[in-house]
């Protein structure tokens, strides 16, 4: 059977809370009794289970040092959580705004007066009106080369 592990911790060097979650730590590899001891102490006794390794001692004392540390950073981060808590139950959209594109007025005209000439463009494609086409650039193969009449082929 194992050996029981008893360390003596100070209350004034660390609190009750961090002494408690230090020992539950080490659930896995032992089981922890803590018990109050006069003149500020509290008596820790490490149990080891089956296949527990050596060093539980030094786990016990790393794990407290690290509560420690994490208490620490979570009083002085208390403000700022409690912040970010109720900026998320107090949560509301913002109002829609109106979508400003940071025209100029100047710039405003000419984008509405090209916006008015390709409507225009498009409402003489739409009624059939010919374009200009000097080159005919936008004609099929078929209307410029089907129509004309072929030389018949020599033999």
């Amino acid at each position: 059977m194992s050996k029981n592990i008893s360390i003596q911790v100070s209350l004034n060097k660390y609190t009750p809370e961090s002494i408690r979650y230090a020992a539950h730590s080490l659930g896995g590899a032992a089981y922890a009794l803590l018990k109050p001891l006069p003149g500020g102490r509290v008596l820790v006794e490490l149990t080891p289970k089956s296949g527990a390794g050596a060093g539980l001692a030094r786990r016990f004392r790393a794990e407290l040092e690290d509560e420690k540390l994490r208490e620490r950073v979570a009083s002085e981060n208390r403000e700022l959580r409690e912040f970010m808590l109720l900026k998320a139950l107090t949560w509301r959209p913002r109002p829609q705004e109106k979508d400003d594109a940071g025209l100029t007025p100047q710039q405003e005209k000419e984008l509405n007066d090209l916006i008015a000439q390709i409507e225009t463009e498009i409402k003489a494609e739409a009624t059939g009106a010919p374009s200009a086409d000097p080159l005919g650039i936008t004609s099929t193969w078929e209307d410029k080369y089907d129509n004309k009449k072929r030389a018949p082929k020599k033999r």
